[in-house]
């Protein structure tokens, strides 16, 4: 301490700086929601916050809010607490006692227990790893919950208070609930309660207890109403106070960066953080948070750290950087060294910062860009143009080395060193010091000094680093990278066929490989044996890198004009992080960067100072990716059951989002429907719309990037399938092939019974006109025809002539009808009628012939009525005594030809042919069948009337 103010009594005052403070930015509902007061905030397994409020249930991505009212009007809607179970069902917890949960996502359902739910405000939820559920309330104590039955644990079982303000689990599955009186350890085994309590006898500060917060090693810490903070050992059962004085009100709510600091909310003091390591508590300087009312602190898997309060109801804050700024300008180099302090080079000094006075002190008005703290606590500050001054902070003395001590230059732009050895960048080579002592205590330094002579390749040494395998590397102007090992010099002028020139800055990661960049070629890793090149196509976004360094877990940081980002050296994902966290305009300086305790990383700005700190929790490096909902025709379904679409549900539109809170705005995404896009589709949007599918399966692949570089991104997908129409299913179709050929084989069967039809027909038809005209040429006939012909020639020569132009007409029709299917009604009759007129002329007055007026319109076969005349002249008696009469008639659809029966004795040779041929043909031609009736008097045949030609 007597250093420090002998270094401040010596400098000048600087005008007070802010604070190292966390960048705050205000996450607004929005001006819809300007009347909800939120009171707690929760991070459910999938990424999303959850803030409890006057007015429901609230989800957040980042950039929207969504709310959640419960369906139960009789609800106040008063959201008390969070809980997501193992199973990931969701539970809100209200101020009226009831309860509801979430298992489809978006619906509350109202829980209801046999036993009924309190009455009191919901104060906690907790789960057991067998699924046994606690629950805590303000005013009826706890209860648990066995998946059966709900039981109650109040003041009447030991409880020290039924108004619990905060519950918690533990390892063992234990409740640690904070009440009015103390901390009860709640349990249940083999059925029976347990309770177990810790007072102020037991070493509690204080005996109202606000808040519980367990750590990684299985202990508690407490915020309590009127003490402050404490922390309880489990093992050895005994408290420790962080501050005697509490002056900051009741505490309301903890938060914990694992062996880093606690952050505690107050009820009217806003937040402080209690640093671990070296057990200071401070306030955060942050004026929205300035006498805030603390209702919730939460850290999330980035390492956000947000605070709903009072004032402005949501604040969140990357923790990994904070500032501090005013005061100073164009930082060229920075040191944090051992006993804490914190050297700033700048281009008009050295200046040193007191923490508790936060302000900038001048210690030596001069042009410092390099800065280096021996193993002795002396500090080595490297100037453009004036040499090395060496200060001892302990004793204030100083030492001035030139060119004349044996630098190579007077300008020196970097320093590193490990023991007594300290080496030395400048624009005149390298100047390596061997200090067995502490340079104050000795005459001449020993020094050895390498240039391009020495192999180097040029003077121009930007920055110098030492590896833990003990070399020396060199980052050149213009001859790439060299190092030196057991004093030979190793140079590279090209990786992975690419010419070095400047190398700006080099580090190492905890595989000993080396990184280094490149004026404008991006950064390079070296594993002893290979190149791998990163640019712009790997994800580094500015080529201008002034500083790489190394932090505690293995990460490598990369400084430009645009920002900071954390590469991971083993996967090669990069992190960007600028605006959203504070860094605008960064304007860094060439390897104006160095290491400091608990894992620090001091960057110098252009004015100010960035201290980046790598938490020990495992942090989420990628954005959360999920596909939020699936809408068919604008419908939102259960996607996560249903796989499988009709052929008209075709329409469908995703919604997804890449959770990241960092810089929700960076956020990038790429979707691929596989199956119907060829290639990746790029988008900031966060909805994806598919029109018309053709049936098929597809799988809708998202990814989503805050760096621009997709592929280490964790996908996303969603398969279903789009079924086609019936009549393209395979089983239709195979039916279509069984019903084409079965109806092909009937097509075929009936061709060719039509055919054989028309053949019958045709033989059927020929036959007829064979045994008709056979029949007509009978010799007997005419022979009959002739001789009744020669009476009339001799009787009455005229009637002969007009009985020979009869005979040649009725000849004439067989010869004209026997190639026609059907002829008209009217042309049958005149056949029969001429033919009527031949038979008269033999038989006279024996023979009657009566034809009834005819259907001009009915068609029959040819020689039909013919066939059947012929036939009952042929078989029955004809003479004076017994007359044949014959009639024709119409009727009922039929035409019938009737006679007399008076059948023959001798009955005169027949085929049979003539009527069997007319039953033939009308079978083909007819679909009702020919009648035949033979009575005691009477034989009659009747004929279906074919209209137009068909029946």
């Amino acid at each position: 301490m007597r250093a420090l103010f002998f270094i401040l009594s010596f400098g000048f005052l600087m005008p007070a700086s802010r604070g190292q403070s966390p960048f705050f930015v205000e996450h607004p509902l929005g001006e819809i929601y300007r009347d909800v007061k939120v009171s707690l905030v929760y991070e459910a397994s999938d990424g999303f916050l959850w803030f409890g409020s006057s007015h429901g249930l609230f989800r957040y991505d980042g950039q929207q809010y969504h709310q959640y009212l419960a369906p139960d009007s009789l609800t106040n809607n008063k959201v008390a607490a969070i809980f997501e179970d193992k199973g990931h069902r969701f539970w809100a917890g209200y101020e009226d006692g009831r309860i509801f949960y979430m298992e489809t996502p978006g619906h509350l359902q109202l829980w209801q227990p046999e036993e009924g739910l309190p009455t009191a405000r919901i104060s906690g939820f907790g789960q057991r790893d067998d699924g046994l559920m606690w629950l805590a309330t303000y005013g009826e104590g706890v209860y648990y919950f066995d998946g059966r039955r709900m039981y109650n644990i109040n003041t009447e079982d030991g409880l020290l208070g039924n108004d619990v303000y905060v519950m918690v689990m533990d390892d063992s599955g234990q409740a640690w609930v904070g009440t009015d009186g103390g901390i009860s350890i709640c349990s249940v085994r083999d059925g029976k309660k347990n309770v177990r309590n810790i007072t102020r006898a037991d070493g509690l500060p204080d005996e109202i207890v606000r808040a519980i917060l367990p750590d990684e090693k299985g202990n508690f810490w407490i915020g309590t109403y009127d003490k402050g903070i404490c922390y309880y050992d489990t093992k050895e059962q005994v408290f420790s106070q962080t501050q005697q004085d509490w002056a900051y009100g009741p505490v309301s709510s903890l938060e914990l960066f694992q062996g880093l600091e606690l952050w505690v909310g107050t009820e009217g003091q806003g937040v402080f953080r209690y640093t671990l390591p070296t057990r200071q508590l401070a306030p955060i300087e942050f004026d929205g948070l300035a006498g805030a009312k603390v209702f919730s602190l939460h850290a999330d898997c980035e390492g956000n750290i947000w605070v709903v309060n009072n004032n402005k109801p949501v604040y969140a804050a990357n923790r990994q950087f904070e500032f501090i700024e005013g005061g100073i300008n164009n930082i060229q180099a920075v040191l944090a060294s051992q006993n804490g302090q914190l050297w700033v080079g700048c281009q008009d000094g050295l200046y040193v910062y007191d923490e508790q006075k936060r302000s900038f002190s001048l210690y030596k008005k001069e042009n410092v860009i390099s800065l280096y703290e021996s193993s002795y606590g002396v500090i080595w500050a490297g100037t453009f143009g004036n040499g090395l001054f060496c200060i001892d902070p302990s004793t204030g003395k100083e030492r001035h080395l030139t060119e004349a001590d044996g630098l190579s230059n007077g300008s020196i732009l970097d320093i590193d060193g490990k023991g007594p050895f300290i080496w030395l960048a400048t624009l005149g080579g390298v100047t390596e010091f061997i200090c067995e002592k502490n340079i104050f205590e000795v005459g001449n330094a020993q020094v050895r000094r390498f240039d391009e002579n020495s192999g180097l390749g040029t003077n121009f040494i930007y920055t110098v680093f030492l590896d833990s395998q003990g070399r020396t590397w060199f980052g050149t102007d213009g001859e790439g990278l060299s190092y030196i090992d057991n004093g030979r010099i190793e140079s590279f002028a090209e990786a992975d066929s690419i010419p070095l020139r400047a190398i700006y800055s080099i580090t190492e990661d905890k595989k000993g490989h080396i990184w280094f960049s490149s004026g404008r070629q991006g950064v390079f890793e070296w594993d002893g044996e290979h190149f791998q090149h990163l640019s712009v196509k790997e994800g580094i976004r500015d080529m201008a890198i002034t500083s790489l360094a190394s932090d505690s877990k293995g990460n490598i940081l990369i400084v430009h004009p645009s920002g900071i980002d954390i590469l991971n050296p083993v996967t090669k994902h990069i992190i960007y992080y600028d605006d959203e966290i504070g860094l605008q305009n960064v304007e860094p300086n060439l390897n104006a960067i160095c290491h400091g305790k608990d894992g620090v990383i001091w960057i110098g700005a252009q004015n100010r100072l960035i201290k980046y700190t790598a938490l020990n929790e495992q942090l989420c490096i990628h954005p959360r990716t999920s596909i939020n909902s699936v809408a068919v025709f604008l419908e939102p379904i259960d996607f996560r059951q249903q796989k499988a679409f009709s052929y008209s549900e075709n329409n469908l539109v995703f919604e997804y989002v890449g959770l990241w809170y960092t810089a929700p705005s960076k956020v990038r995404y790429r979707y691929m429907l596989e199956g119907f896009d060829l290639d990746w589709i790029y988008s900031r949007d966060r909805q994806a719309i598919y029109s018309n599918l053709p049936p098929g399966s597809y799988t809708f692949k998202l990814a989503a990037t805050e760096n621009e570089a997709f592929d280490d991104e964790p996908l996303q997908t969603y398969g279903f399938t789009v079924k086609a129409p019936y009549w393209r299913q395979w089983w239709f179709l195979l039916l279509c092939v069984a019903l084409g050929v079965a109806g092909s084989a009937w097509l075929i069967r009936q061709r060719d019974k039509r055919l054989e039809r028309e053949a019958t027909l045709k033989r059927e038809k020929i036959e007829s006109q064979f045994e008709a005209l056979k029949s007509q040429i009978n010799p007997h006939f005419l022979f009959n025809s002739f001789n009744t012909l020669i009476t009339i020639i001799e009787e009455n020569p005229e009637m002969a002539v007009e009985f020979v132009e009869k005979l040649s007409d009725f000849y004439r029709s067989i010869l004209q009808y026997r190639e026609t299917e059907v002829i008209s009604l009217q042309e049958e009759i005149e056949l029969v009628q001429n033919y009527a007129f031949l038979l008269k002329k033999r038989f006279g007055d024996n023979l009657s012939l009566t034809i009834a007026n005819g259907d001009e319109q009915a068609f029959l076969p040819p020689l039909t009525l013919q066939i059947l005349v012929e036939n009952a002249v042929k078989h029955n008696i004809i003479s004076k005594a017994r007359p044949l009469n014959i009639e024709i008639r119409a009727g009922d659809g039929y035409i019938t030809v009737r006679n007399n029966l008076q059948k023959k004795i001798a009955m005169e040779l027949s085929t049979g042919f003539g009527l069997q041929s007319i039953v033939n043909r009308y079978a083909l031609l007819a679909d009702r069948p020919i009648r035949i009736e033979e009575g005691e008097a009477y034989f009659s045949v009747s004929i279906p009337i074919i209209k137009n030609g068909k029946e």
